[in-house]
């Protein structure tokens, strides 16, 4: 079947168009949710002068209307620039406005995503190559948003800064350009790096490159400085109270608006049909690019079944474990998971990853119990809620390799998800694509040792 590559791109600007409207359109109708307009200025203000290491919560520093803002102004802004520079529209493209989105609502915002942005295109412009075509690893970049608000605002001050201020300084503002533009020169060789080391067995492939950047930024600005990081801004936030909250209402009418409605327009794009997703559903996502064979319609219901299975899991999690519910951090993480929908992630290669985390969870309740101990942790702990949202990224270690692989693949980043973030300080927004990535470097050479003709050569 021949896909028209020019269509494709067209379809994958309508439907971030499309989301972009949804976000602003339900930022809209939580204003009575957030002071009305005044509260959303207000909260938006606070979203851009406030430090962001992860997992910062912006439905606690700026409410449930402004962080819908954030996300809307944010991705109006990428797909803008990408409408108006003629880029290179393809998956890779709805790969990284995705993780865009996904992010607004825990770390990026419209002040801290332009560092690391223009270093980027900056590199390329040096390289004489055109930017237009990777754009999207331009927005890959913005996952230093963190790093940039730090740099800006609280670096090298610390204990002294005080929330709600902006304290911009020269010093902080020159600091900035330096470390933002510097980073983002460096990412695109690293990216290129980072899939060789792990073979194309970790879509959020940005996740290993950047967490290793992250690794020695950190290192270097605080360890070796002699200085340490602040760490989160204490919040007294209704939102991790539970299940009871009206947002948890709210957020799922949300997704199973934009799920409902990219599964209706693929059904129809597709003929009115679901014609061919069988055959999607067969393929291991280990290099795959699904939009490429077999055109975005197919890509959209995958977009909108797969979107439903993480949204059943949330809940499900929610209802049985104690934790939180939807907070930002939580809805940027079912944003994160469906990010490579149209690349490499479908429900027949992900679902055992959440069963590892399910099995790490018990086995864990189980020891404790044995031992007198208090649980550690729930599966609807904040962290474990994100790290599994990028732990399906190693989905082709289950389509090459069965289910037992990716259930232990989940049981590996399960293991690790929580402890990454202390590397790179939680100045990186991929860290659970980090986790991921290291994950891969783990199982991927055992698995290649026990089945020697499935070794991938790079």
């Amino acid at each position: 079947m021949r896909i028209d590559s020019e269509k494709n791109g067209n379809m994958i600007k309508g439907l971030c168009l499309g989301l972009a409207v949804i976000l602003m359109g339900a930022a809209i109708v939580a204003l009575p949710f957030s002071g009305g307009m005044e509260g959303l200025i207000q909260g938006w203000k606070q979203i851009l002068i406030a430090p962001c290491p992860l997992i910062t919560d912006y439905f606690g520093i700026g409410g449930i209307s402004a962080t819908f803002f954030n996300a809307a102004i944010c991705s109006f802004a990428c797909w803008m620039i990408a409408a108006v520079s003629r880029a290179r529209v393809n998956a890779s493209f709805l790969a990284a406005y995705l993780l865009v989105v996904a992010h607004c609502f825990y770390g990026m915002n419209f002040l801290n995503i332009w560092p690391c942005y223009i270093g980027v295109i900056l590199y390329y412009i040096k390289k004489k190559k055109n930017f237009r075509e990777h754009l999207h690893i331009a927005m890959f970049s913005m996952a230093f948003g963190p790093l940039v608000s730090e740099m800006l605002l609280r670096y090298p001050i610390g204990e002294a800064f005080e929330p709600g201020a902006s304290g911009f300084t020269l010093s902080g503002i020159i600091l900035t350009l330096i470390i933002g533009l510097a980073a983002g020169m460096v990412l695109p060789g690293m990216l290129e790096g980072a899939l060789w080391m792990h073979k194309g067995y970790n879509l959020y492939n940005g996740g290993l490159a950047f967490g290793l950047v992250g690794c020695f930024l950190y290192a270097f600005l605080y360890k070796t400085m002699g200085l340490e990081s602040s760490g989160l801004i204490e919040l007294n936030n209704r939102f991790y109270d539970g299940i009871g909250e009206s947002d948890w209402l709210f957020s799922n009418f949300v997704f199973v608006f934009i799920f409902g409605f990219t599964l209706a327009v693929g059904y129809v794009l597709n003929g009115k049909s679901f014609k061919g997703y069988r055959e999607l559903m067969k393929e291991t996502g280990h290099m795959s690019n699904f939009a490429e064979r077999y055109g975005m319609p197919l890509c959209f219901i995958n977009f909108g079944v797969y979107g439903f299975m993480v949204l059943a899991y949330m809940n499900l999690i929610m209802l049985l474990t104690e934790g939180v519910a939807f907070t930002g951090p939580t809805v940027g993480a079912i944003f994160a998971s469906v990010t490579f929908a149209a690349i490499g992630q479908h429900p027949k290669n992900t679902w055992s990853i959440f069963m590892g985390y399910a099995v790490l969870f018990v086995f864990v309740t189980f020891v404790c119990m044995l031992q007198g101990r208090e649980v550690p942790w729930t599966l609807s702990t904040q962290g474990y809620i994100n790290g599994v949202a990028f732990a399906t990224g190693l989905a082709p270690i289950h389509g090459r390799y069965g289910w037992r692989s990716g259930m232990a693949a989940g049981i590996i980043s399960a293991s690790i998800c929580t402890s990454t973030a202390a590397i790179h300080g939680g100045f990186m927004l991929f860290n659970g694509g980090f986790s991921a990535g290291i994950t891969a470097l783990i199982l991927v050479p055992i698995l290649e040792h026990h089945f020697p003709h499935m070794r991938v050569e790079n």
